[in-house]
């Protein structure tokens, strides 16, 4: 199995497909960054000054009204209301959105996600979808025994393979905006702001681990990568839209909802006029799982069914 993991992991590094949308995703941040931090604004003067009797008349009225009943998270115990207003309450919470700013990294890095998610999607199916265009599938079924091991191994090393890829991208994407927030940004935080970052780009990675596998599961099926991309897509934009129209209710079972919760981080009420749910990160997480496993069993029942030719 190690030699089979090994062997997996040598085709992933090496395929065309995942060098050329690595560079791609490369070629994006850059450019992305670029016209951020060109884009980016230094506040005036006046608008400073402003921004600052604005924060000290928030700070006021937060020590006023007790720290707003603790609106910025729990208060520590040993902390005046004072200074946990004024460690919550920044100067730059006033100031104009249009520069770059450190603290908001982890809405940047949400922002990419999606992208960083189609190119695992894209990634999980032609890892497997491949095989079968090239024809190099058939070797592997004339070996009965070994066709559920080898769809193990090379799910398993697609799912190593996007986690690490889309952690790199996103850390070079939060690296390269810092970047350009500490030359025409701001680079003033908020408490936690990096733990906010890190969670963000582990979740998107998982989500996107997720969704790769799901696409080698689904290029298993179809036989095919691009059969595989359109009925995911499909699937997502077609029947899940049709269904969250018509019965909201049932968004606590779409994979396109669940993702977008995982994705947030934050919790996503939903309603349909007479009842309402409320669809949570574990909830979510305990979704994209179910449809994770479900159709990885469906691949492998038909892998270990299927004709030679």
């Amino acid at each position: 199995m190690i030699r089979l993991l090994s062997s997996e992991m040598l085709r992933f590094r090496s395929r065309r497909m995942v060098k050329v949308l690595a560079v791609l995703a490369v070629a994006g941040i850059v450019l992305g960054s670029v016209l951020g931090t060109i884009a980016s604004k230094q506040p005036t003067d006046d608008q400073v000054a402003q921004a600052q009797r604005r924060r000290d008349r928030g700070v006021t009225n937060c020590v006023r009204k007790d720290g707003f009943h603790d609106a910025f998270g729990p208060r520590p115990a040993d902390q005046t209301v004072q200074a946990y207003c004024d460690e919550n309450i920044q100067v730059d919470d006033y100031l104009s959105s249009e520069q770059l700013r450190i603290a908001e990294l982890a809405d940047y890095v949400k922002a990419a996600g999606f992208i960083v998610i189609v190119i695992a999607l894209v990634i999980g199916a032609s890892m497997v979808g491949a095989s079968w265009q090239t024809g190099t599938i058939t070797t592997i079924l004339t070996w009965e025994p070994r066709r559920v091991r080898w769809l193990l191994a090379r799910l398993v090393v697609t799912a190593v393979g996007v986690f690490v890829l889309s952690m790199v991208l996103l850390a070079l994407l939060a690296a390269a905006l810092a970047l350009g927030a500490s030359v025409r940004g701001s680079t003033a935080t908020d408490p936690g702001w990096f733990s906010d970052l890190l969670g963000t780009m582990l979740r998107i990675s998982a989500v996107a681990t997720a969704v790769a596998v799901i696409g080698s599961a689904v290029a298993t099926i179809g036989r095919n990568t691009a059969a595989a991309l359109g009925a995911v897509f499909v699937y997502l934009a077609v029947l899940e839209s049709l269904v969250r129209g018509f019965r909201p209710l049932l968004s606590r079972f779409m994979l396109g909802d669940s993702a977008a919760v995982l994705i947030s981080g934050h919790s996503l009420d939903v309603n349909d006029g007479q009842a309402s749910i409320v669809l949570t990160t574990g909830h979510a997480a305990t979704v994209l799982g179910a449809y994770v496993a479900v159709l990885v069993a469906v691949a492998l029942v038909m892998l270990r069914a299927r004709d030679v030719n």
